[in-house]
């Protein structure tokens, strides 16, 4: 029996890689990047931008340091990360809470911040907008009020 080299393995799987990117980019990617690919263009940084967001959309790939998973995440956020697949919570250094995916296309950490601290943050800006907005409500009342009766 004939054992395989490391060299071999390495062939083998970045095969498999380009038959893979290949297939993706002739049958879901933009015109623009089938065409430059059927030129023998690599197009890694379009192939990777258009199939991000086809298959993850919103999430973008983590450059920066990488995100560790949360020892106990709010559900809210748990709930939110079960629409993908191996998706977990984590903590990023600049993004904060985010939703991350390890391994994509076999190499990269991609990561989404969380949607429920946002909303939060508008409803407590929202708040305090009413809050303001409905004192100067009473304020302006009051004043039409003593015009009235004076």
């Amino acid at each position: 029996m004939k054992e395989k080299s490391l060299d071999q393995f390495k062939t083998e799987s970045l095969t498999e890689i380009d038959l893979d990117k290949d297939a993706w980019i002739y049958t879901y990617a933009s015109p623009q990047l089938q065409q430059a690919r059927s030129f023998g263009y690599e197009c890694d940084e379009q192939y990777l931008k258009e199939r991000l967001q086809s298959e993850y959309p919103g999430f973008k790939i983590n450059h920066t340091s990488t995100a560790n998973k949360l020892d106990c995440p709010p559900i809210y956020a748990i709930k939110e990360s079960l629409k993908w697949n191996d998706a977990y919570i984590a903590r990023h250094n600049s993004e904060g809470e985010v939703i991350a995916v390890d391994g994509y296309l076999g190499k990269y950490q991609i990561i989404k911040k969380t949607y429920k601290l946002r909303y939060l943050a508008c409803l407590n800006s929202y708040a305090s907008d009413a809050a303001f907005n409905s004192m100067l409500l009473c304020i302006f009342v009051s004043l039409m009020l003593c015009i009235m009766l004076v």
